[in-house]
């Protein structure tokens, strides 16, 4: 059974629902990074964002910032009598992906979803063979693009979670809470927000972003994570005179990604299995450029994968030339699991307060990395929670209401538990 969203049906959740009503109302800004870009945040969308944000929460009567880089930061006193509480520092990124357009996001809503297909507005099909999790929410509502945009629930659904809270904290003089502080990044989704973050100057105890996908993850474990660019040097000769001379760059290339292990590819692997990827090729003869990702969630696993690529540079050094093949290697994050197994106390108290909201834990290694990854190695443990989101980074992107909302209630659950916490 087919079945069609309804823009109607979304408009009249948004005036029953708050979480919601701050969701659609953040996605109406372009917040498309920009991974070419020289610009610090990479994208203008991501400056006016913040400082509509930052217009939002001055008029909660919070002092919000957005400083040089663009970042919004938000300190909050804590309760009387909580002072001493941990100090809790809350994530969130305000840009969106680069894989899909962000701009005239038009969102609708499939209320109580039937199971099957779900036609997207411009005819696409949404159903559970692309996101086999839809099975889970028959009976519940979920929110769709229209097929041509990504929905930017990664992670303006994070944001519009900490923005109620701090509506809640705002407007409720019964709720308690510790030290907290909040802090809007940018260029997540080009991994270079967390550079931007001084863990000395949030000095907090504990962090967290608010940036997972299915219900009930947990993440404390992520890769590391290295990228690399490859440079092939040809000969550019004419063909009617290229024998023994014309060197073709783009041989090359495809020469060195065959000498990669073959069944190491992200489509190959799985769960602990890491993975090297080639992303991106452009060239000519003359010069062919290649972009990879390498991944593996331990230390000694990483070396290994970085050493096969030095060799294999070499191999090809060796065989056509030295200047034939530039290669440099970049550090880009790396797992937090070694951090977080410090903190046990931490990870319990965020598993009672999942328990607290009657959602199930799935704590869960990343095949990818948070800003967590680098806050975490920097000194700041910083684990993962869900949004809801699912199939992020495309027009396929869905967010289960109810799953939105379980999600706040473990956020406010977390922060009232924190209030008890003693430094």
């Amino acid at each position: 059974m087919a079945q069609h969203s309804s823009t109607a049906d979304l408009l009249n959740l948004t005036g029953i629902d708050p979480l919601v009503k701050n969701f659609i109302e953040l996605i109406s800004f372009d917040t498309r990074a920009e991974p070419e870009s020289k610009a610090i945040p990479s994208s203008v969308g991501q400056l006016r964002f913040g400082a509509y944000l930052c217009s939002l929460i001055r008029d909660l009567g919070f002092d919000a910032r957005q400083d040089e880089k663009g970042m919004v930061k938000v300190s909050i006193a804590a309760t009387k009598g909580c002072e001493n509480a941990k100090r809790l520092c809350l994530f969130a990124h305000m840009d969106t992906a680069p894989d899909a357009s962000g701009e005239n996001i038009k969102p609708a809503l499939v209320k109580n979803y039937e199971g099957g297909d779900i036609i997207l507005a411009n005819s696409l099909v949404l159903n559970q063979k692309i996101c086999p999790e839809l099975e889970r929410f028959i009976g519940q509502d979920i929110i769709v693009t229209d097929g041509s945009t990504l929905l930017g629930a990664d992670d303006k659904a994070g944001i519009s979670c900490i923005l109620l809270l701090l509506q809640k904290i705002s407007t409720d003089a019964n709720f308690v809470h510790g030290p907290l502080t909040v802090v809007f990044t940018v260029d997540e989704e080009i991994g270079k927000s967390s550079t931007y973050v001084d863990v000395k100057e949030l000095d907090c105890d504990y962090g967290l972003t608010v940036d997972g996908t299915t219900e009930g993850e947990l993440d404390t474990g992520t890769f590391n994570a290295y990228g690399a660019c490859v440079r092939f040097n040809g000969v550019s000769v004419h063909t009617a005179v290229a024998y023994k001379k014309l060197v073709n760059a783009i041989t090359l290339a495809n020469e060195f990604m065959s000498m990669l292990p073959r069944d190491e590819k992200p489509e190959n692997t799985q769960k602990d299995e890491g993975f090297y990827h080639v992303h991106n090729i452009e060239g000519s003869v003359s010069n062919c450029k290649l972009n990879m990702i390498i991944r593996d969630f331990s230390r000694e696993g990483m070396d290994l994968r970085l050493a096969l690529l030095e060799k294999t540079v070499n191999l090809m050094q060796q065989k056509y030339g030295k200047s034939a093949v530039e290669y440099k290697a970049t550090f880009q994050y790396a797992n937090m699991e070694e951090v977080l197994k410090t903190v046990p106390e931490y990870i319990e108290l965020i598993k009672k307060a999942y328990q607290l909201s009657d959602v199930k834990v799935i704590e869960n290694r990343v095949r990818g990395g948070t800003d967590g990854s680098n806050l975490s190695v920097n000194g700041l443990p910083t684990p993962n929670m869900f949004t809801g989101a699912l199939n992020c980074h495309g027009p396929y992107e869905c967010l289960p209401v109810s799953s939105f909302n379980n999600a706040y209630k473990v956020l406010l659950n977390i922060v009232k538990l924190m209030a008890d916490t003693k430094r």
